[in-house]
């Protein structure tokens, strides 16, 4: 007999065996109790966390010979037809590859046929956002009037991409990744049917591994008990998924909190030439590092870092976790996790910025070595270099802290300095006003002031006589005794 892969072996066959998705199970299962199963749904996320098994699930608790229930037979002949994937009132299609108008069209013209062997006509498009926007328009009409005893059930790992139309009249239900503990006791009890020896860690890491896949799981252990020559430990999976041993992690960590980058490129630089797969061993260390933010924040120190190192660990996560996404694009990852390290030099940095911004670094002795460091402290640097006696300065103050109107009318006064006081010339206008907020403008200037007006001079008009006068004295040669302006 061929060899069955664990992932199809150990599919779940009922609604008891799902990993991971109770309330989705708890509400289907109510639905057919009561009779209140909807005529469509969408079934949104991840790949492998059960939506086309429980499709099928919810096809046999339907169909099944022993009549409906939300606890199918699996021995009947529509059960383990479904269970095969032969079942002529279940049409599982591939979105992906038949995602055009005629295939819809062809699929319309079969849900006017009663079903052949069972209750329901159960039609599954798994990757339904693949179809097309005229497949979708063919679909909507059916979708909101079906003929009796159809149900159609909409897989897909990209729920946005459905259009509202759609959802508007399909139930939705949204699968998550089951636990990393579900998983793992999902393994567990594949390998103890097996009667496969094991070691709880390797499971654990097999688990990790999955990212909340449990048909991903499934394959990783098949693989890990072939690797390991018909038992899952420790060092085989480790060696099976490219894992570096924690010990060596740990140093790594306790090198970045001690700011030493020369043994940090080092250490890199050998993991890569021991074969190590680096974009696995960079996600073990920003694990770890997110842990260790975790610990500190609840309970004040963690493995390696302490509270006090809280602010460093949430740079160090954000630089981790963005180098992890550019390396995926890039040809080569180590260079972008070497940036990436070569960053960690500078934030012990940081604790000097705060201190500047909290005024505990004297400003003087600070001299600005870009446009962006003047940026940084203009107000505060111009409040130690500006001299008192700076007018205008004195004036921008009255200005922030007195008002525009008092500040516009000074602007428009000639102020002097003398060895006594400030002199304010002001028109006869605004003197008046000046003259009301003196007590006020006073504290501003380090000496008294004095408010003087302005006197204006007066100048004579200057008359133009006619052009035709001055001419008449050229000509005759005469002498002006009396001229009169109109």
């Amino acid at each position: 007999m061929a060899y069955i892969a664990f992932s199809r072996k150990y599919r779940p066959k009922d609604f008891s065996q799902v990993i991971g998705q109770e309330a989705i199970v708890k509400t289907l299962k109510n639905a057919i109790e009561l009779g209140r199963v909807s005529h469509a749904y969408i079934f949104a996320g991840p790949r492998g966390v059960g939506k086309t098994t429980i499709s099928r699930i919810l096809a046999k608790c339907l169909n099944c010979k022993e009549g409906i229930s939300s606890a199918p037979c699996n021995r009947c002949e529509n059960c383990t037809e479904i269970d095969r994937g032969s079942f002529p009132d279940m049409k599982e299609i591939d979105a992906a590859s038949n995602r055009g108008i005629d295939d819809i069209r062809a699929l319309k013209e079969n849900i006017n046929y009663a079903p052949i062997k069972g209750n329901y006509k159960i039609y599954i498009i798994d990757e339904s956002h693949m179809l097309t926007k005229e497949a979708f328009n063919a679909l909507l009409k059916t979708l909101e009037e079906p003929p009796q005893n159809n149900i159609f059930i909409l897989a897909t790992t990209e729920l946005h991409k459905i259009p509202d139309t759609i959802k508007s009249r399909c139930q939705i239900f949204l699968f998550k990744p089951p636990t990393v503990s579900q998983i793992k006791e999902y393994m567990k009890n594949i390998l103890e049917k097996e009667n496969i020896p094991y070691d709880e860690k390797a499971l654990e890491l097999l688990a990790q591994s999955s990212e909340g896949g449990v048909r991903d799981s499934a394959s990783l252990l098949d693989q890990a008990v072939t690797y390991g020559k018909g038992s899952v430990t420790t060092k085989s999976v480790e060696q099976m998924l490219g894992i570096v041993p924690q010990n060596l992690v740990d140093r790594f960590l306790q090198r970045i909190k001690e700011n030493n980058i020369e043994k940090l490129i080092l250490g890199l630089e050998k993991l890569d030439k021991e074969g190590f797969d680096l974009n696995v061993f960079w996600k073990q260390v920003t694990d770890k590092l997110h842990r260790e933010l975790i610990k500190v924040s609840i309970e004040e120190k963690g493995d390696i870092f302490t509270k006090e190192d809280q602010k460093s660990l949430i740079y160090l996560v954000e630089i981790f976790n963005q180098a992890y996404s550019q390396a995926k694009n890039n040809f080569s990852p180590k260079n972008s996790y070497q940036l990436a390290l070569l960053k960690i030099k500078f934030i012990p940095n940081l604790k000097k910025i705060e201190k500047l911004l909290e005024g505990s670094t004297d400003l003087k002795q600070i001299k600005p070595s870009s446009s962006k460091s003047k940026d940084i402290t203009e107000e505060t640097y111009k409040e130690k270099r500006k001299p008192q006696t700076d007018i205008p300065y004195i004036l921008e103050k009255i200005r922030k802290e007195i008002g525009g109107i008092v500040f516009a009318t000074l602007e428009k006064s000639k102020i002097e300095e003398t060895d006594k006081n400030f002199v304010i010339y002001a028109d006869a206008s605004i003197i008046s006003f000046i003259k009301d907020k003196q007590s006020q403008i006073e504290k501003y200037f380090p000496k008294p002031i004095e408010i003087t007006e302005i006197k204006k001079e007066k100048r004579q008009k200057n008359r133009k006589r006619d052009e035709t006068v001055d001419k008449a004295l050229e000509l005759f040669q005469g002498k002006l005794i009396n001229y009169k302006e109109e």
